[in-house]
């Protein structure tokens, strides 16, 4: 018999991942003792969580169920999302919801959903694809894919069914649009590393009607591989500007947050990114930095350790991955080491964004906010003592930038420090978001039991040259430099 306490769990994990991968809403949703655990910002007034609750409710009816008239024949309205009369206040700033046979059963509808809208939203890319070649063009115009979109959507409908048997139904109009769509669903759930090799036992077709069934999400191994699938791909392009995802945004602070939190000391405010899509060995790396005003280090040895055991339970997710860049023909700017999380790999996604959903509060602006009382207890340690670096780097007249970003509200300036190389890109990732007194001074530094390490990997190469390297930092840490690189200074990439 499947464990029920397990599949509530991946469920409401799947349910962040599907609303987060959907641009639908941030949030931060864990499960105990029955219940799902909404945790708030203490500047969240009642007011404010009651607008939150609604703004999601709204947002996922528009994305799963925007024909209300059936709305109540999909889901049990009465009932979490769509319905907060069950849930309560509690200490800590939270808000329980009772996990019902009624509210399960909404997160299976949902996540059905997510997967029909999968399939679907692929057969409009192959006829937009197809179209593009009928009419020999590279980009169709805005009403030729709004077409296509309405003829997908018009001729496969979401269909009333009986949710004693089913999570999802669908009317196919017309048949070769039933075909593809029941191949990609199929192709896509037996793709899952846990998902059913046999389409019959998930997948019943009743004429032009497809239905999905009940059991599948009896297994919550498969319940997980959907997440983690969804959080990958969410995750592997980071690079992508605030104007374009917003919710990049917010995952992306969100992790230089909790990174910054388990090393207090540390002026981290900037992640640097690369990535390779070339081939089967594609891989989308996030990099901390350490930001000294006019210097930039990645972690040493000894901190990596310290936030991989303390706080993602022992998992390797910042591991060196210096010769992976180096393989595939991407800059590693002369740095020794090169600390960093894939996000490409589905079990690291998970975990990451696992720990910043447990660890994390709905602060006022309805984003992801680091809560300290929340991340795991941290054990002080002695990193190696700290040793001056003198290493001047090639001048010019170009000036560092200094824009800089207050919260997560606000979309961040990424600073470029690469060229895209087909399909490989090189970044800086600058949220910028720690306010005066929130960076890592010294007394901070030795309050928390780690020295400055002479460990850590940094851009430490004179010859090494970096496109429009502009950082800027706080002047509380600027008497933490060390290296004499000019604030003019600039770097190229040819």
């Amino acid at each position: 018999m499947p464990n029920k306490s397990e599949i509530n769990r991946e469920l409401v994990k799947a349910f962040n991942s599907i609303l987060r991968f959907s641009n639908a809403v941030v949030t931060n949703f864990t499960v105990k003792d029955d219940h799902i655990v909404i945790s708030f910002d203490n500047n969240m007034t009642l007011d404010r969580r009651i607008k939150y609750l609604s703004s999601m409710k709204e947002k996922i009816i528009q994305r799963f169920c925007p024909d209300e008239s059936i709305l109540d024949d999909n889901f049990y309205t009465k009932f979490f999302p769509f319905n907060f009369d069950q849930g309560k206040s509690a200490e800590d700033n939270k808000f329980l919801v009772p996990m019902r046979k009624e509210v399960v059963s909404n997160l299976k509808f949902l996540l059905a959903h997510e997967l029909a809208r999968f399939a679907t939203d692929l057969i409009k890319e192959q006829e937009k694809k197809d179209k593009k070649s009928e009419l020999g063009c590279e980009v169709l115009s805005d009403d030729i894919e709004q077409e296509i979109e309405e003829h997908v959507d018009y001729n496969i409908i979401d269909e009333v069914f009986d949710k004693g048997s089913y999570l999802y139904g669908a009317e196919c109009v017309d048949r070769n649009l039933q075909r593809s769509f029941v191949d990609l669903l199929s192709s896509r759930i037996k793709g899952y590393e846990n998902g059913p090799k046999k389409t019959k036992d998930f997948l019943e077709e009743k004429g032009n009607y497809v239905y999905l069934k009940k059991s599948i999400f009896d297994n919550p191994k498969l319940i997980k591989d959907i997440a983690k699938h969804e959080l990958s791909l969410q995750c592997r392009d980071l690079e992508v500007s605030s104007t374009e995802d917003e919710m990049n945004d917010t995952l992306k602070f969100a992790v230089v947050d909790l990174i910054h939190k388990a090393l207090p000391h540390l002026p981290i405010n900037s992640m640097w990114h690369t990535s390779h899509k070339e081939s089967k060995d594609e891989f989308s790396i996030l990099a901390p930095v350490v930001n000294y005003n006019n210097y930039i280090e990645f972690l040493s040895k000894e901190e990596v350790d310290h936030i991989n055991n303390n706080v993602f339970g022992g998992t390797k997710v910042l591991r060196d991955v210096k010769n992976d860049i180096a393989e595939r023909g991407l800059l590693i700017y002369g740095a020794e080491r090169i600390y960093a999380i894939n996000f490409f790999n589905p079990d690291i996604a998970y975990c990451v964004m696992d720990k910043i959903t447990e660890s994390s509060v709905i602060n006022k602006d309805y984003k992801l906010s680091i809560d300290l009382a929340r991340v795991p207890a941290m054990k002080p340690q002695t990193l190696a003592p700290s040793e001056k670096v003198g290493i001047d780097g090639p001048s010019a007249d170009t000036s560092a930038d200094t824009s800089a970003d207050s919260g997560f509200g606000g979309s961040p300036k990424n600073s470029v420090i690469g060229k895209s190389h087909t399909g490989n890109s090189s970044k800086f990732l600058r949220p910028d978001y720690y306010g005066e007194g929130k960076g890592g001074d010294d007394a901070s530094a030795k309050d928390s039991g780690f020295g400055v390490s002479s460990a850590r990997s940094s851009f430490n190469n004179p010859k090494t040259t970096v496109n429009q390297l502009s950082v800027s930092q706080p002047d509380q840490y600027s008497a933490k430099k060390r290296t004499s690189i000019s604030k003019k200074s600039a770097f190229s990439i040819s």
